[in-house]
């Protein structure tokens, strides 16, 4: 593993912002590495505003769209909602169906069946609405390569409106009309929001342009979890949305959630959607069906929510249980000599492909790809590394490919069983010869060396509201050299993978530490050995008592 330091801002313009923000240096120069240069930027980098959203009548089509949902609120037509079965999907649908209900319609919404339909809108998704005398389809966090779907609706006489977020292909479905920043022509200056944002701003310019008196902003909360889970870029709009989303999840947790937040004695933040939250709406979705979450997140009654969550809640031990067990085979199917991994499985259930694909990217450090096969076809999910685009890989060998989808980062794909290995030979030569022959090494890039004295409660509150911390806006890591163990050691975890101990650096300052799967280090932690640190900082709560920890990245032994 290497550790490589970011690149470090000029002592003239330290000094300059220094002077100006009056907090220490060290904060400054991460402000500088976040293009956080001035007074002004910096005052809007603490305070996310949400006055500083961009008009949504800037993307393509939002004209066109709000009047058509306007005509339809006022003729009160059957209006059915559509969405992906993952986080994003299901909140989108969650939040429209919420604001349409509102506005005295009778919305249905649907989810499609992982197994039974796979991704986005399906056959059986457009017979549905026909039977239910629907007028008028909204997809969103889907819809925009669904071009055979679309056409057949039209067929019917049920108008498409498209909300997505996903990159379009050169073709695009002829709907009534489609909401995607990405799409050709289209002025909206920021082009990272998810799904969930989407519907956000087609909510907000709804009531804009009718100049309605709905509090918009009571869905925040959805959207913030989206933006999260979907792990979209936390700078620009999602910054402020998440920002404020996470207030309203904090003053008035929907019942659902409350039910998986209850035990949490403080403030939400980022890492309890990622590791809590998020995971558990992924989870019917992967395991069962999509539409448990969304009865979860429209259910206002508390006792019905508890139902619902505890019904989730093992659903997702399920889920981490099958989880397990792909991964241990998969591991076992990887080639250490390739530059991919390219695994699959004829029985692996299909709803824990991306997590295992992950899994397998932060052990070995590749691109990678889990397929499991149904009916001569593998589906499955892509990750990739840090600074590799997965998505112009995958669309490069897309001649063997049925269907794909993504982003930079994580894909979706499915490939005839003919298919898979003239696949397979394309995917490894092009991720081999992008790399020019040299394998990926696992980096961890700091952001700057301190000592551990620097770490007290007012520099901590000021690392705070650097939050919340995402893609392009990384929790700040730091680099603490001539380190010791000092003191209560212990192992940690249902398999001791875990350590727990005090560090002291050469300045005799202590502080506590945590090292997730550090294990292997605990003998030469307990002999005294010198050692330098990678870590962020968090507080830890535990029995009513706080304190702030390091959360180890990684440990270099002298």
């Amino acid at each position: 593993m290497n550790w490589k330091i970011k690149e470090q801002p000029g002592k003239e313009i330290l000094e300059d912002l220094h002077s100006k923000l009056n907090i220490p240096k060290f904060i400054c120069t991460l402000l500088l590495q976040r293009n956080i240069d001035s007074l002004k930027l910096a005052q809007a980098y603490f305070r996310p505003n949400l006055d500083e959203l961009h008009d949504p009548f800037l993307m393509k089509d939002m004209d066109k769209t709000v009047e058509r949902l306007t005509r339809a609120i006022e003729s009160n037509e059957k209006i059915m909602i559509l969405g992906d079965y993952d986080v994003d999907g299901t909140t989108s649908v969650s939040m429209l169906y919420n604001y349409f209900k509102k506005k005295a319609l009778d919305p249905i919404f649907y989810i499609p069946d992982r197994y039974k339909e796979g991704y986005g809108v399906s056959d059986e998704s457009i017979d549905f609405a026909e039977e239910n005398n629907v007028s008028l389809l909204i997809t969103i966090d889907c819809g925009i390569k669904a071009n055979d779907k679309i056409e057949s609706a039209n067929t019917r006489g049920i108008d498409v409106i498209i909300c997505d977020h996903h990159i379009p292909d050169n073709k695009i479905p002829k709907a009534y009309s489609i909401i995607n920043p990405n799409q050709n022509k289209c002025d909206y200056p920021f082009k990272g929001l998810c799904g969930c944002g989407i519907g956000f701003k087609l909510i907000s310019a709804i009531e804009k342009k009718t100049g309605g008196n709905e509090d918009v902003n009571q869905y925040l909360d959805l959207v913030a979890i989206a933006t999260i889970a979907d792990q979209m870029p936390m700078i620009n709009e999602n910054r402020a949305i998440v920002y404020h989303g996470l207030k309203v999840l904090n003053k008035n947790p929907r019942p659902g959630f409350h039910f998986f937040i209850r035990s949490i004695n403080r403030d939400i933040i980022e890492s309890d959607i990622s590791f809590n939250i998020g995971p558990r709406i992924n989870a019917s979705g992967r395991m069962k069906s999509g539409m448990i979450s969304v009865q979860l997140m429209i259910e206002n009654e508390t006792n019905k929510a508890y139902k619902i969550a505890q019904e989730i809640e093992s659903i997702n031990l399920l889920r981490r249980a099958k989880e397990k067990e792909v991964t241990d085979e998969a591991i076992k199917k990887t080639d250490p000599l390739k530059f991919t991994n390219v695994v699959y499985g004829n029985d692996w259930n299909k709803g824990v492909l991306g997590i295992v694909a992950s899994r397998l990217v932060d052990r070995f450090y590749k691109p990678t790809i889990v397929l499991a096969l149904e009916d001569g076809t593998y589906t499955g999910s892509a990750r990739s590394v840090p600074n590799f685009d997965l998505y112009n890989a995958i669309d490069s060998g897309k001649e063997y490919l049925d269907q794909y989808g993504g982003h930079k980062y994580a894909a979706g794909l499915s490939i005839k069983q003919e298919n898979l290995q003239s696949f397979v030979d394309h995917f490894e030569s092009y991720v081999k010869n992008s790399m020019q022959n040299q394998m990926f090494t696992k980096t961890i890039t700091y952001d700057i060396e301190i000592n551990l004295s620097d770490i007290n409660e007012s520099n901590f509150k000021l690392l705070s509201r650097m939050s919340p911390f995402g893609l392009s806006n990384y929790k700040p890591i730091f680099r603490t050299n001539n380190c010791f163990g000092a003191g209560n050691l212990r192992l940690m975890g249902k398999e001791k993978s875990h350590i727990k101990f005090k560090i002291k650096d050469s300045q005799d300052f202590e502080i506590l530490a945590i090292g997730f799967n550090m294990s292997e280090h605990y003998e030469q932690i307990n002999n005294k050995e010198p050692f330098d640190i990678l870590y962020t900082i968090s507080r830890n709560t535990f029995n009513n008592s706080t304190s702030i920890e390091l959360n180890l990245k990684s440990i270099g032994f002298k």
